[in-house]
């Protein structure tokens, strides 16, 4: 494990598996506090800037893997080393919010490898800290009986301009704007530890698509925020299909929320945003396919949906609704576009079981008139 080489002398980390008793762990010899908060000198294991890695399994319910540090975002910093303001000269991961960006990177920039540090060990279908900044968190405020608001998880949303965020329908069409808040660069939900904050603005229009119904055809919404987010590593736009791209059938794509791990009541909400990769299938195939479901015979797939998926335990879920379908850009293996958005789907990760999602090149010219109305600069969304 490279973490402890990574952290410094003074930090130590013990694994400990099975034993009858937890074997005892070295003190930290200086602080413990959170990763970006501690300027670490570059060491022989990360001499060429490699970000540390950490283990989620740390400071996790019946976990055997314990750390000088409580937390797997947390280091021993040595005395002296801890970041009271500013980023530090010499830190090699951005403190600041801005993340020293005066405007927006071109769309769909997916950061593989992070940012700030990976995953090492107890990595599941998490992603990596700020591997998809256009993910979005939708909460909605929902009154208590002493009157209090408190914020509840609603769906995923994606930024497609500074101010504008794109999910679908089903998910906002039944409350006012202002109970809606979105979270941009959100990734752990149990913690603030990461090395870049998260970024919330309130909702203040929720444009729905024309021609949504009932169905859920045309399942798509655009959210315009009171204020714009920041640039930052974590938060950043996808791009938009070009017009008339659609993603060839057995393309594999990505899409990923915090929904449940499996469905029905069992099904838990995920802590850490997952990833998931899926084929893009033939619509025919896809609605042969649910015709054999509870649908029935008679199901036709309307031409607003795209269909993903079908492998066996890899799929979204519920809660998921609204989160992108990530396809790379033809003859690219950086640039990606949002090609459908979660919808709806027959349970979950069961085998030859597609997902519909909302096809995003048919609502283009929606989304497109819609932005245009709201004077947002094209270039935030179209591809370079």
């Amino acid at each position: 494990m490279n973490l402890a080489a990574a952290l410094a002398a003074s930090c130590l980390v013990v694994l400990v598996a099975q034993l009858p008793a937890i074997q005892a762990v070295q003190a930290c010899n200086g602080k413990c506090v959170p990763l970006g908060k501690c300027n670490r000198p570059v060491t022989m294991t990360n001499e060429d800037n490699a970000p540390p890695e950490v283990d989620l399994r740390i400071g996790q319910e019946n976990s055997n893997i314990v750390s000088v540090c409580p937390h797997y975002l947390d280091v021993c910093c040595a005395p002296g080393q801890e970041i009271i303001t500013g980023t530090g000269e010499g830190n090699p991961v951005r403190q600041d919010s801005n993340a020293g960006y005066d405007d927006f990177q071109p769309c769909g920039q997916r950061n593989t490898n992070g940012v700030g540090f990976r995953i090492g060990a107890g990595k599941m279908q998490e992603s990596e800290f700020g591997e998809f900044p256009w993910t979005l968190l939708v909460l909605e405020l929902q009154s208590l009986y002493d009157f209090e608001e408190k914020e509840v998880y609603a769906c995923v949303a994606s930024l497609v301009a500074p101010n504008v965020a794109l999910t679908v329908a089903h998910c906002v069409s039944k409350n006012t704007p202002t109970t809606y808040i979105v979270r941009a660069g959100e990734w752990d939900i149990r913690t603030e530890n990461e090395v870049l904050p998260n970024q919330d603005s309130k909702v203040k229009q929720v444009l729905i698509h024309d021609r949504y119904n009932n169905h859920h055809h045309f399942d798509v919404a655009l959210l315009v925020l009171e204020k714009p987010f920041r640039p930052a590593d974590n938060v950043q736009i996808i791009c938009l299909p070009p017009p008339g791209l659609r993603p060839p059938v057995g393309t594999e794509c990505i899409t990923g929320g915090w929904g449940k791990d499996r469905f029905g009541d069992d099904g838990t909400y995920q802590e850490i945003l997952k990833r998931v990769i899926l084929p893009i299938v033939d619509s025919v195939q896809c609605e042969k396919a649910l015709q054999k479901t509870r649908l029935g015979l008679n199901f036709k797939l309307h031409n607003s949906f795209l269909c993903a998926g079908g492998k066996k335990d890899a799929d979204v879920c519920s809660g998921d609704g609204g989160a992108a379908l990530a396809c790379l850009m033809p003859g690219s293996q950086t640039n990606y576009y949002q090609a459908g958005a979660v919808a709806w789907g027959i349970g979950c990760g069961n085998e030859n079981i597609p997902g519909a999602y909302a096809d995003i090149e048919v609502t283009r010219s929606w989304i497109v008139s819609k932005l245009n109305a709201l004077k947002v600069d094209p270039t935030y969304y179209t591809a370079s």
